[in-house]
């Protein structure tokens, strides 16, 4: 069944490629990917899959039931686009490659459909809205329909500089991340009268100065830097009542991400309360860390040797970034999970929206994810 498995990716590699153009040139952004959903649960619909949609907004998800007992395992793609500003005008562009995702997810499915796969347990084709809002996950997760789940797996397109084509990691350790929005409220006052009032702005910066005096541990990497401080009117002689600020958090770990959330809040309040205004700290945006599975992981690392040999088989990715996908293990706690990094020669960066990359990755990434599948379901 694996040399199948791999024999139809190559027959099928011009398909591929077609639904990767397609998916390319309908790039809709977060819980407004109405074409893309319509397509991809069309799609799923013909290969004999029971399709629901609008599960989280605008996700998909198509299930496959061998009808004999066994494990439940789902292969998870987000969907959006992002917004970027070209000449002056607003255009969205798949410039995270979530239209790679999209396509090997979804080539997989057919795979396993055509060669009558799995011949036990459950088959769940998830295609999620939103990730990059962080939080298309979380609407997935109160839909429900994630409920049943033994196995996730995740992938996704890596930069050139971390991994090169030919290249597959069985894990992207992405670091837990959030934006800490602070609203500070003082008091308003003349200019020449600085006492009667209490400065907002002041104590933005006494806060800022507390958050980068915090300390953890050295060896867990982590940071905190203030992205926004907006504060004062018009009159420039009038001593600032309100203002508000926004700090970007990460860590590698949960635990270190918790104490560095913690540690901030009580300084920023404690700063507010010696100095007479309401300081007020909210998370937002906020995802986990990875916590994948060291089951599924070993599973990646055979099948990526056995589609690309020993020299293809990366290390795990560890990067600052922050992904959604890491939901799904943090609230399922006996979820099985991996995402895995696609090398994909891809230039000049995520974001970017002249991103490109070697189209050969999607066969490539197909073909591993389709025998993980076997490997756990046959």
């Amino acid at each position: 069944m694996k040399n199948a498995l791999l024999s139809y990716f190559e027959l099928e590699r011009e398909n591929i490629i077609e639904t990767f153009n397609y998916l390319h040139s309908v790039p809709e952004i977060g819980f407004q990917e109405y074409k893309t959903s319509e397509y991809l649960a069309e799609r799923l619909t013909s290969m004999g899959y029971s399709v629901k949609t609008k599960i989280g907004g605008t996700g998909v998800i198509g299930i496959l039931d061998s009808g004999k007992p066994g494990p439940c395992i789902g292969l998870r793609s987000d969907m959006d686009a992002l917004p970027h500003e070209i000449d002056g005008e607003l255009s969205y562009i798949h410039s995270c490659g979530h239209d790679a995702n999209m396509t090997i997810v979804l080539s997989v499915a057919e795979a396993l459909s055509r060669l009558k796969l799995p011949q036990k347990g459950q088959l769940r084709i998830i295609f999620q809205p939103a990730e990059e809002t962080l939080l298309g996950a979380k609407a997935m997760l109160e839909s429900k329909e994630m409920e049943g789940l033994d196995y996730l797996i995740g992938t996704h397109l890596r930069p050139r500089e971390e991994l090169p084509y030919g290249k597959i990691s069985p894990s992207i350790r992405h670091g837990a991340s959030g934006i800490m929005e602070v609203s500070v409220t003082g008091s308003e006052a003349h200019g020449a009268r600085p006492h009667q009032g209490v400065n907002s702005i002041d104590v933005c910066a006494l806060i800022i100065a507390a958050a980068n005096s915090i300390r953890l541990d050295p060896q867990v990497p982590h940071s905190l830097k203030v992205t926004k401080i907006r504060g004062g009117g018009s009159a420039l002689n009038v001593i600032p009542g309100k203002a508000e600020m926004a700090f970007d958090m990460r860590a590698q770990t949960n635990s270190v991400m918790k104490q560095l959330k913690e540690l901030f809040k009580n300084s920023a309040e404690k700063i507010g309360e010696s100095c007479g205004a309401n300081v007020v700290c909210h998370l937002k945006g906020e995802v986990p860390a990875a916590t994948d599975s060291d089951e599924v992981v070993k599973i990646a690392k055979d099948c990526i040797t056995y589609v690309l040999g020993e020299k293809g088989l990366s290390d795990y990715v560890v990067t600052s970034g922050g992904e959604d996908f890491h939901n799904y293990s943090y609230e399922m706690k006996n979820l099985k999970t991996t995402i895995l990094g696609i090398g994909a020669d891809l230039i000049p960066g995520l974001h970017k929206p002249d991103m490109k990359f070697n189209l050969q990755a999607l066969i490539e990434g197909s073909k591993v994810m389709a025998l993980m599948v076997n490997e756990i379901l046959k």
